[in-house]
């Protein structure tokens, strides 16, 4: 079965034997861990495990399975964000991997309430490279030059202006070129472009 949070493809292994753990704990201290989980997310700062193994003791977990649970919930809220899932959706496709009604609504919740600001931080972390921010050119056509009588050569004259998006600096990068380049040029990035467009039809 494939689900959204999962980017619609098919729930992990590891994850549908952790949903079991979480089954085994309230629906109260699953909430305060997802919380813990959101918190870690929203600040950067790791999980604070003594915190964590302190909301589960009475559950008779070791570390190794208080690592488990926080894994399988960070899993959950992270993918859910990445993959702009709505509160009823996952709750519902939670309670399809068997975790309980009560502890689906108890995740669901604190990720509705933390979503926008998630997504917002995690679009502020992406990697942002580069771009064109616009393309200036003219054709030269040069007849004659000093070491040569007669040329009769066509030469393009590009500028690209790039933008750096961490710091919004736009750069020149001019450079010339023969028509010949500029052709094979030309051809290359039409070929890569209409490649772009089959990979996301």
């Amino acid at each position: 079965m494939k689900f959204k949070f999962c980017g619609e493809l098919d729930a992990p292994d590891w994850l549908l034997r952790e949903i079991s753990t979480l089954s085994k704990i309230t629906n109260i201290r699953i909430k305060l861990l997802t919380v813990q989980v959101i918190t870690s997310l929203s600040s950067g700062e790791n999980i604070d495990f003594e915190k964590v193994e302190k909301l589960v003791k009475d559950a008779g977990f070791v570390i190794g399975d208080i690592k488990a649970l926080i894994a399988a919930i960070h899993f959950i809220i992270f993918n859910s964000v990445k993959n702009d899932v709505d509160e009823s959706t996952l709750s519902t496709e939670l309670q399809q991997l068997g975790l309980p009604k009560e502890h689906c609504d108890s995740i669901s919740r604190a990720f509705r309430e933390h979503k926008e600001k998630l997504r917002s931080i995690f679009h502020n972390n992406t990697l942002k490279l580069p771009s064109l921010d616009s393309l200036d050119w003219r054709v030269d056509f040069i007849l004659s030059s000093n070491t040569i009588q007669e040329v009769n050569s066509p030469s393009v004259q590009l500028n690209f202006k790039v933008k750096n998006h961490s710091n919004n600096e736009i750069t020149n990068h001019p450079f010339e070129i023969s028509a010949k380049k500029f052709n094979v040029l030309y051809y290359e990035l039409k070929g890569a472009k209409l490649l772009m467009e089959t990979v996301n039809q």
